[in-house]
């Protein structure tokens, strides 16, 4: 069962004394949207690379090839900055992220720090090979559980916009066949300042000079890569339909939306006080999980149940009905709010979730006209009912 639904316009009335949002300055160095968010209050610089390359851009046959390409950027390089600031790396499906914390003192370290990614876009092959086997020992908990492919089965089936199941489709017996030819061409595309995004967030006089400290790193690196340069195209390409007979039964409801827009009204809907789990509730079948994939456009909100056979009907029908229904309480709508602006005004306090929260704005790199096309079709919210059979998801109703 596949339903569209409008959200109330106003589920909550504005409640005052939300999170102060900083206002945040971007300007353009060597093609690289660089954005300052000041915080007078902070003690430390969080900073924030957004680079438009993600695992559904890895080629037919090279699954693994943007996460590898993560690991050996993640630790590119040199001097004094390399040594001195650690940086996390996570690869999604449309973008990889890149973060650091630094003192105050070392804003400039940490700018340049992030910046190396770029760098000049090479791939030492020794390197490559040592991060291989880490690629694998972070898949291989994918291989021992299935369950964690669940997401990327549900969203693809849910959404239409590419690559959906990216991250999940990837297998441990895959990381080996990526050659270091794939990897480098790869990074030559994807890790260029045209297609990133730079955040740093801290004390105002800390970002004083940040600005200028990545126009002069990056000075080497800006010839034939600035702002009017001429971008490649990149063709995404649809693979082959995921089959996991491992999740024969599994059940499942997705919520599509666009990826900025969940609204409190969805966040109520899908919450574990809200119609849709108390729905599994009475049918005496707990919520085993749930999770969200999000892609460049679109995102989808994935709760998963694995009933005994004979209660699949009777739970199926249950999550039917609450999403015909879709209805959500004013006090669960309060609640989840009441959450939101808490988990939103605690974690929207430190210098990093700042510095994560204005790169991701709009990471992507400038816009074609194929994924301008699949934004303006994001439409409005689509509730769906599914469950595993023969290895794929089967929409119920």
């Amino acid at each position: 069962m596949t339903q569209t639904i409008s959200p109330p316009d106003s589920p909550t009335a504005p409640v005052p004394g939300g999170p102060e949002v900083p206002e945040v300055t971007q300007v353009r160095v060597a093609g690289l949207r660089v954005r300052l968010v000041p915080m007078p209050w902070a003690r430390s610089v969080g900073g924030c690379l957004a680079v438009a390359c993600g695992s559904r851009d890895d080629a037919p046959g090279t699954a693994a090839t943007a996460h590898l390409a993560e690991h050996v950027r993640a630790i590119a390089g040199t001097g004094r900055a390399r040594q001195t600031v650690p940086v996390f790396a996570q690869t999604d499906i449309a973008r990889t992220l890149f973060r650091a914390t630094a003192a105050p003192r070392a804003a400039a370290d940490l700018a340049v720090r992030l910046v190396d990614v770029l760098g000049d876009a090479t791939v030492d092959e020794r390197l490559l090979e040592s991060e291989r086997m880490a690629v694998e020992l972070e898949t291989a908990r994918m291989d021992s559980g299935p369950l964690l492919r669940a997401g990327g089965l549900f969203a693809a089936a849910a959404c239409d916009e590419p690559g959906m199941d990216a991250v999940a489709r990837t297998r441990r017996a895959d990381i080996p066949a990526v050659t270091h030819r794939e990897v480098a061409d790869l990074v030559a595309w994807g890790y260029r300042p045209g297609r990133a995004v730079l955040s740093v967030a801290g004390p105002p006089e800390a970002l004083a000079t940040v600005a200028e400290t990545v126009e002069r790193h990056l000075h080497r690196v800006a010839e034939g890569t600035g702002p009017d340069a001429a971008e490649p195209h990149r063709v995404l390409t649809a693979a082959p339909r995921m089959c996991l007979p491992a999740l024969d039964g599994l059940v499942a409801v997705t919520l599509t939306r666009p990826r900025r827009d969940e609204g409190p009204w969805a966040r109520a809907l899908l919450s574990d006080l809200g119609p849709v789990v108390a729905a599994g509730v009475r049918a005496g079948v707990p919520l085993v999980g749930r999770t969200t994939v999000e892609n460049e456009n679109q995102a989808v909100d994935v709760l998963c149940w694995k009933p005994a056979p004979h209660g699949r009907a009777v739970l199926t029908a249950q999550l039917r009905a609450a999403c015909a229904a879709a209805e959500v309480g004013r006090d669960v709508l309060a609640r989840v709010a009441r959450e939101t602006r808490q988990e939103s005004a605690y974690a929207g306090f430190t210098p990093m979730a700042q510095a994560l929260r204005a790169a991701l704005a709009d990471s992507a790199a400038p816009a074609t006209a194929t994924a301008t096309a699949t934004a303006t079709a994001a439409g409005p919210l689509r509730l769906s009912v599914w469950q595993v059979a023969g290895g794929v998801p089967v929409a119920v109703g």
